[in-house]
């Protein structure tokens, strides 16, 4: 963990240590071993966002809900912050599904509070940790705090998966661009929604981030 943090520091992307550390190139000599690819992946994102929150969750709260967007290779990403002590959720959708019954839709979610997990995300998997270090990075950048929501549609496009790595690009592409900024939740829902195919109630549905909020009148989309 230390020197994984250690090259983190002095400037080596998540990409290289995830190399390092699958090879085995990591830790006290006589202890180390090659770590399976997958794991790797999720053991950086995960070490480097927790590191990442120990700062983030002692700035300041940012003052009006952002809206950020991106699509990459049938991706459409919608992240939004909210002006609100630190929590993450991810919900991902996919449309017309041939294994879904009746041709629905499939949902996938996980979250944490402030406090954050003691498991797994099991539901999305290494996506859920990619997703988040990419929005750590960037209330790392900015120093501000806030809860984030991640919104993922799948799209007909993405028909065979091509690992977490691009969903992690695609989160932090998505901060390179200038947000869209709302003084209300239901402003930048409504904003979402046009970009996206998947009717937003869907995801408002199964998120337990918002249902913290206790806004029960979001679930009118």
């Amino acid at each position: 963990v230390d020197a994984m943090l250690k090259l983190y520091k002095y400037g080596k992307t998540s990409s290289e240590i995830i190399k390092l550390l699958s090879a085995g190139l990591l830790g006290i000599k006589i202890q180390r071993k090659l770590v399976p690819t997958k794991w790797s992946i999720t053991a950086a994102d995960d070490t480097i966002s927790k590191a990442l929150l120990k700062n983030i969750k002692q700035y300041p709260w940012i003052n009006e809900y952002l809206l950020f967007h991106h699509e990459y290779l049938g991706n459409h990403y919608e992240i939004i912050l909210l002006p609100k002590e630190w929590s993450f959720e991810v919900i991902e959708a996919e449309a017309r599904n041939p294994y879904a019954p009746k041709n629905d839709v499939l949902m996938f979610a996980d979250y944490e509070n402030f406090y954050g997990r003691k498991d797994y995300a099991s539901n999305v998997t290494g996506a859920y940790y990619s997703n988040k270090i990419g929005c750590c990075e960037h209330l790392e950048k900015i120093k501000r705090q806030a809860a984030v929501l991640v919104l993922r549609e799948v799209k007909l496009e993405y028909y065979a998966p091509l690992g977490v790595g691009i969903l992690r690009e695609a989160t932090r592409n998505a901060f390179t661009k200038q947000p869209e900024k709302f003084s209300t939740l239901k402003e930048a829902l409504n904003k979402a929604q046009t970009r996206l195919t998947i009717n937003i109630s869907k995801f408002l549905e199964n998120s337990r981030l918002l249902k913290s909020l206790q806004q029960r009148t979001l679930f009118s989309f």
